[in-house]
């Protein structure tokens, strides 16, 4: 079974989506240890627990972007080697037939 699909504009979701919500986690994370240190309490309780759901969650779903970029890059990797070594046997064909 061969799935046609564009790579690349995966990728590149994944990567957008991944930094997007590493910037969301990088301020989030920020103002968690400004309000620890300072004893600001910006976040009630019930606020403090949603925000840490929602920091595993980005965590998980980074880390499944990024599985699913490693997975395309080594698709592409096989598809590229599968061309030079086509290549590669085509010429050795030719070379014995001289």
């Amino acid at each position: 079974m061969f799935l046609k699909f564009n790579r690349r504009k995966i990728e590149t979701i994944c990567i957008i989506i991944s930094i997007v919500l590493i910037i969301i986690m990088t301020i989030l994370g920020i103002l968690a240890i400004a309000d620890e240190l300072f004893n600001w309490d910006i976040f009630p309780e019930n606020i403090e627990t949603i925000i840490i759901l929602f920091l595993s969650s980005f965590g998980l779903i980074i880390f499944a972007c990024f599985l699913l970029v490693v997975m395309i890059n080594f698709s592409i990797i096989s598809l590229s080697l599968e061309k030079i070594s086509d290549t590669y046997v085509k010429n050795k064909k030719i070379d014995k037939n001289k």
